[in-house]
C-alpha cells in the first residue's frame, strides 16, 4: 500500500455546487497497513439533505427523499466520518467533486478538515493514456469489476478499492505505487485536463484562459506568476464556489505572457470585455459604475461611466460602483459634514414633497440649517465642495500622451503601455511602435483603464516604472 491509511470514498449529492446542494450518502472503505497484512473496514450511511432530492437524481441513484426522511443529518455523522478519515489518504474519482463537498459539509458544522487526495480518473489516465473514456461504468467494464451496486456511495467506495487492487495484479506494487506518488505530488487538477496542463504553463505574469467544451472562454484571469495562480484554482478545496464550478468545467488552458502586472491587468480587462466569459462577473459589471458633477448649487448630477469621453473628465467625482452606491457614500459624506441632505437633493423623494420641512439630518442636529434658511446657500455649496474634494478625478498629470515601460528582467521581455488623458491607448513592444499607436488611437475612457492607469503612474512616480513622453 502507498500509504499506512487509505481511505476510498464516493457520496451521493442533491446536484453539482457544494455551495448550494447537499450530501445524501456518503461510503467508506478503510486500508490500514497491519504489519506485512492490510486490515479493510467498511462504513456507510445515508443522510438526510435537508431539501428535496430533484427527481432525476433519485432515479440515477435509487435514493428517494423518502429513504433519507429518517436519516440522520450530516453535523450527526460528521464527528464519525471525520474519525474515520483522520491522517489518512482520501481517494474518490473526480476527487475534487467528492473532496469538495465533504469540505462544504463538515465546514457548516463549524469543522476545518483537510486530507491530501488521489483521483482515481488521474490515475487511470496516466496508466492507460490512450484508453478513454475513464469514468467509472469504463472501468467497471474494463476490469470487470462487477457485483457491485453502482451509483450507490458504498458501492462505488468498493469499486474504487478492487480498482486499484486490479492496477496492482496487472502492473505491479511497485509501478502502481510510483505512479500514485507522481500524482499525490501534483496539484489536483481538474479530471479533464492532460496530467502535463499545468507544467506547461510558464510561472511568468500575465493572463490565462480556461476553456470548457467550446471555443469559448469560461473564465480568464490574470497573475504576476500564472503557473502559480491556475494551480491556486485546482487547490482551493471548494472554498470558492467560482474554482469548484471551474473544476468540473474546464478543458483546456491557454495563457499570454506580459512583462509584469499593469500590462496582465490591462489585457485581463479587455479580454474580458471582448471575450465575456461566464464566470467574470465582476468585472462584467462595470457599465453601472458612475461618476458625480456638481452644480454651483453643490448638489450632484449622475454620470454613467458609458457616456464618458476624455475631455470631459475635468470637474468629475468618483468612482461609484452604482447609482445607489453614489447616494448612499454622498449622504454619509453629508452626515460626516453636517451638510444638508434636502439642499443636495438626497433627501427621500416623500421628503422632497414637502418644501417647507427641514431635512432629516437637522433634524438630529447634523445640519447647519441651508434647508431652513440658517446657512446661506452659497455657504453651504462651498462646504460640499471641500467635503466631497478627495473624490475629484485628478488632473492628467502629463502634457500629453505617455508610455509607461515595463520591463521584465527575468524573462526579458519589454511591454509599452500607453496611456492619455487617464484613457489606455493600447500595449506595444517598441518606441517606434508607441509613437505610431499615439498619433492614431481614439482617446476612449473605460473604467478598468483609469484604475490601472492610477495604479501604473503611482509606480512611476515611485521610480518602479520608466515613463516616455509621446507628445
Amino acid at each position: 500500500m502507498f500509504a499506512p491509511r487509505v481511505c476510498f470514498v464516493d457520496i451521493e449529492t442533491t446536484g453539482s455546487s457544494p455551495a448550494r446542494e447537499r450530501v445524501t450518502e456518503v461510503g467508506v472503505v478503510s486500508v490500514e497497513a497491519d504489519g506485512d497484512d492490510l486490515r479493510v473496514s467498511e462504513w456507510s450511511s445515508l443522510v438526510n439533505p435537508g431539501v428535496p432530492i430533484p427527481g432525476e437524481i433519485q432515479w440515477l441513484t435509487g435514493i428517494t427523499n423518502e429513504m433519507v426522511r429518517s436519516a440522520p443529518p450530516f453535523s450527526d455523522i460528521a464527528p464519525d466520518l471525520a474519525a474515520r478519515l483522520h491522517d489518512s489518504i482520501f481517494v474518490a474519482h473526480n476527487v475534487r467533486f467528492d473532496y469538495g463537498f465533504l469540505r462544504a459539509e463538515f465546514a457548516r458544522c463549524g469543522l476545518t478538515w483537510r486530507a491530501p487526495t488521489l483521483c482515481t480518473v488521474r490515475l487511470s489516465r496516466l496508466l492507460y493514456p490512450d484508453r478513454a473514456p475513464h469514468s467509472l461504468d469504463a472501468i467497471v467494464a474494463r476490469f470487470g469489476i462487477d457485483g457491485e451496486t453502482r451509483h450507490r456511495a458504498l458501492g462505488d467506495a468498493r469499486v474504487l478499492w478492487r480498482f486499484l487492487q486490479r492496477l496492482v495484479a496487472l502492473h505491479g506494487r511497485d509501478e502502481v505505487e510510483q505512479t500514485v506518488e507522481r500524482l499525490l505530488a501534483r496539484p489536483a487538477t481538474p479530471a479533464f485536463l492532460p496530467p502535463e496542463a499545468l507544467d506547461e504553463v510558464p510561472p511568468v505574469p500575465g493572463v490565462y484562459l480556461f476553456y470548457g467544451l467550446n471555443a469559448h472562454p469560461i473564465y480568464i484571469g490574470k497573475s504576476v506568476d500564472i503557473r502559480a495562480r491556475v494551480a491556486g484554482h485546482f487547490n482551493a478545496d471548494y472554498a470558492n464556489p467560482t474554482d469548484a464550478r471551474l473544476a468540473q468545467e474546464v478543458r483546456r488552458i491557454e495563457w499570454e505572457e506580459t512583462a509584469g502586472e499593469i500590462g496582465a491587468l490591462l489585457r485581463e480587462a479587455e479580454l474580458i470585455k471582448t471575450r465575456l466569459p461566464a464566470h467574470n462577473i465582476a468585472l462584467r459589471r462595470r457599465a453601472q459604475v458612475v461618476f458625480t458633477q456638481f452644480d454651483s448649487l453643490g448638489r450632484p448630477r449622475l454620470i454613467s461611466v458609458a457616456d464618458l469621453q476624455a475631455d470631459r473628465l475635468a470637474d468629475l467625482f468618483g468612482p461609484f460602483g452604482s447609482r445607489a452606491g453614489a447616494r448612499r457614500r454622498l449622504s454619509d459624506i453629508a452626515v460626516e459634514h453636517t451638510l444638508c441632505l434636502k439642499a443636495m437633493g438626497l433627501e427621500a423623494r416623500a421628503r422632497r414633497a414637502e418644501p417647507d420641512a427641514p431635512c432629516f439630518n437637522y433634524q438630529l442636529r447634523r445640519c447647519h440649517g441651508c434647508c431652513v434658511g440658517a446657512e446661506r446657500a452659497a455657504d453651504h455649496a462651498q462646504r460640499v465642495a471641500q467635503a466631497v474634494e478627495p473624490l475629484r478625478v485628478p488632473a492628467w498629470p502629463y502634457l500629453g500622451a505617455v508610455a509607461l515601460v515595463e520591463r521584465n528582467a527575468q524573462t526579458q521581455r519589454e511591454d509599452w503601455h500607453l496611456f492619455d488623458r487617464w484613457c489606455w491607448l493600447g500595449s506595444v513592444r517598441t518606441l517606434d511602435a508607441a509613437l505610431q499607436l499615439a498619433r492614431t488611437t481614439e482617446r476612449k475612457f473605460e473604467i478598468d483603464a483609469y484604475r490601472i492607469a492610477r495604479q501604473a503612474i503611482a509606480r512611476a512616480n515611485a521610480g518602479m516604472l520608466q515613463v516616455e513622453s509621446l507628445a
